[in-house]
């Protein structure tokens, strides 16, 4: 019973309605309802907030002597982030290939119902608010539909088994002649970090070149 009221508050929370109390017909003579703040909810009626968070007591009482008492709290309302950058990683990881592809199934399953969600928003949870795990996928996108696209795409989905464990620091040396002017301009006028770094360097590298390397890079910028 504990248990159920429970999860009868909660959903009471999330949707702000009272639900009715069962089988009420008439209230107990004795009760003076009149004169007192208390009355029976006897049909489904919305559970009116006055600039406070709606707040709930469920108590569990046994005859062992195992009583609990919790007090919920509803959700806090959150803003919608900004869109942020035009191309989006949603990133998955499972334990085995058949839970991952239970999470992709999942995730599709989500997106076609909300497909309102801001798709930088579901980036950032599947990032941060999910564990790491080694049975890993991810697809690059732009919007929920691209999304939806990309995860039912073999050609557009990326995999990767990888045990989750600490990896020392790793330096990459690359070049091998193909560099080309405005190579990863889309990079620099999108994502301010890269930009940021590039200019950094460049600005470490001018007095000792003689030249801002910026302008070779990126002659258009």
């Amino acid at each position: 019973a504990g248990i159920a009221s429970f999860i009868k508050t909660v959903l009471a929370l999330h949707h702000q309605v009272l639900p009715p109390s069962l089988n009420f017909k008439t209230p107990n003579p004795q009760i003076d309802f009149e004169n007192s703040p208390f009355y029976v909810n006897n049909q489904l009626s919305a559970w009116k907030s006055n600039g406070t968070p709606r707040r709930a007591g469920v108590s569990s009482l046994g005859f062992g002597g195992t009583n609990a008492h919790v007090i919920l709290e509803e959700a806090p309302h959150l803003e919608t982030s900004a869109i942020g950058r035009t191309q989006q990683l949603l990133m998955l990881s499972a334990k085995t290939t058949s839970s991952l592809e239970k999470a992709t199934a999942n995730l599709i399953g989500h997106l076609q119902q909300h497909p309102e969600l801001n798709l930088a928003d579901v980036a950032y949870t599947l990032q941060v608010g999910r564990r790491v795990l080694d049975h890993r996928r991810f697809v690059i996108c732009q919007d929920i539909q691209d999304a939806l696209s990309a995860l039912q795409d073999p050609k557009r989905i990326f995999n990767s088994i990888q045990a989750n464990s600490e990896r020392p620091v790793a330096f990459m040396f690359t070049g091998l002649g193909t560099h080309y002017v405005n190579m990863a301009g889309e990079l620099y006028q999108t994502e301010p970090i890269f930009s940021e770094q590039c200019d950094r360097c460049c600005q470490i590298l001018k007095p000792l070149l003689g030249v801002d390397l910026i302008n070779g890079l990126y002659p258009q910028q």
